[in-house]
């Protein structure tokens, strides 16, 4: 899916006379550079298009490992193999803690 297909609930950015309060407090911090965490509140469409954003990231680093996993059969000697074992598993995790993010 291209990013400009994404169809959102705005076709455009609201001003900041048009965002209710809470909008305006989570425009300021985003502005401030200050860290949002999950559970705290954010707008929603905010919300469903960074979890769209985390989930892809996590696909591509699964989608990632498949050809480096090819290669593990063919790699010439074990210590090969182990290296490429490793960069698997590690692509591997990263997908799983990008999932586990998007859940949460």
């Amino acid at each position: 899916m291209y990013a400009q297909m994404v169809k959102t609930d705005s076709d455009r950015v609201k001003s900041l006379n048009e965002m209710s309060p809470e909008e305006r407090a989570f425009q300021d911090r985003i502005d401030r550079g200050e860290k949002i965490e999950p559970k705290e509140w954010m707008p929603e469409s905010y919300r469903k298009t960074l979890i769209r954003q985390i989930g892809q990231h996590a696909h591509s680093e699964i989608v990632g490992q498949l050809p480096e996993g090819n290669w593990i059969t063919r790699a010439p000697t074990l210590e090969r193999k182990a290296i490429l074992l490793a960069k698997v598993q590690d692509e591997a995790g990263h997908g799983l803690y990008l999932y586990s993010a998007a859940e949460t």
